[in-house]
């Protein structure tokens, strides 16, 4: 038994409630029900998660207020790396920085993704005559498995497909991967631009700038694991990044 599984379970015993919910007007084995949970899963996760967010800005903007003293460390110490980490480090002991504080949003909702990677897996792996896990019902399971998203279901998977997946559920999990790398593009680009606007031009010797002008364009490929990932999965992504889009906006 994984010391992990008791949020396995929280999140099933979360997922199976939304499902009965949208099973009333929906029908409990519709793709509209179970798209639906997975959407409503992340929203309530996103709105839990808002006081991170606003640490988040705010870490932001104490980064972006003491730029100038940053990049002013960076040109006196240009020459001496383990000298520059130290007076770094300093710098943002005495001025309360937390330089990870952009980074909290993301590493809440690993847990969840996690999660919600073993209960589809459950779902995926269940043979009729045992018992599913993490709390999950028969019924449930089997109402999960025989929903269709556009033809897709939640088990399916773009590379490694199912025995019994068609070509339609592979081009439809393409298509959603896409909108994932999309929408993580938009998402770097949206950050970036809010970030010249505060700060100005981007300094070519800052090294903290030009990285993220990199990764604008490297992050939209790591999306593109979604092609490995059950098509509840890619689902959850899409949703975490337009959630992510439209707050940042």
């Amino acid at each position: 038994m994984s010391i992990l599984n008791p949020l396995f379970e929280a999140v099933a015993w979360v997922i199976m409630r939304i499902h009965a919910w949208l099973s009333v007007p929906f029908g409990a084995s519709s793709g509209w029900a179970w798209g639906l949970s997975i959407v409503i899963l992340v929203m309530l996760m996103r709105l839990v998660m808002v006081p991170l967010f606003v640490k988040q800005v705010r870490s932001q903007r104490k980064m972006q207020a003491h730029m100038p003293q940053l990049q002013e460390l960076r040109k006196r110490y240009k020459g001496d790396k383990q000298r520059l980490n130290e007076e770094t480090m300093k710098f943002y002991k005495e001025n309360g920085i937390n330089p990870l504080g952009g980074c909290l949003p993301l590493v809440a909702q690993l847990p969840v993704f996690w999660a919600l990677f073993n209960v589809l897996r459950a779902i995926s792996d269940w043979q009729p005559g045992t018992t599913p896990k993490y709390g999950l019902t028969i019924p449930v399971v089997q109402s999960a498995k025989d929903a269709r998203i556009f033809g897709a279901s939640l088990a399916d998977k773009f590379l490694f497909p199912l025995p019994h997946q068609t070509l339609e559920s592979r081009l439809v999990i393409l298509a959603f991967v896409l909108v994932s790398a999309a929408t993580t593009y938009l998402t770097m680009r949206q950050s970036q631009k809010r970030g010249m606007m505060q700060q100005g031009p981007v300094d070519p010797d800052n090294p903290a700038a030009n990285m993220q002008k990199y990764m604008m364009y490297i992050a939209p490929f790591f999306a593109l694991s979604g092609l490995y990932w059950q098509f509840g999965l890619v689902i959850y992504w899409v949703t975490t990044n337009v959630w992510t889009l439209g707050q940042q906006h």
